[in-house]
């Protein structure tokens, strides 16, 4: 995804994740978060489009909050060389209120990254 495309801030946490389609279970380790979606680290891949059901806890927080996501985009390893992990980038769909409140008090918190543009 570029991120001209971005609509929210990125910000770096390392936070595991649990991750469900209809057939698996699996985990992940987010890399970053927004308050419209997270890239999880993870070999698990799915497809461009795959719904996906995350169990988020927030460092700090003791709460787990339930998340449909939809898979945006993949980076493979294959296609990456090694250089960065694979992963795939999911955008939030459903979340409660309460949820969107603990990831955006929780994003307050965190600086930002930025990317030089290449």
């Amino acid at each position: 995804m570029d991120d001209e495309r971005r609509v929210s801030t990125r910000y770096q946490v390392k936070v595991e994740v649990g991750m469900q389609t209809e057939s698996n279970f699996y985990t992940g380790l987010t890399q970053d978060v927004s308050g419209g979606g997270i890239f999880v680290a993870t070999h698990q891949l799915r497809s461009v489009g795959e719904r996906i059901r995350v169990l988020l806890t927030l460092p700090g927080q003791s709460e787990t909050f339930e998340i449909i996501t939809e898979v945006r985009w993949v980076r493979d390893v294959t296609i990456t060389r090694g250089v960065d992990d694979p992963g795939m980038g999911l955008r939030f769909l459903q979340m409660t209120p309460r949820a969107k409140q603990a990831v955006a008090a929780f994003l307050t918190q965190r600086e930002s990254l930025f990317f030089d543009e290449d």
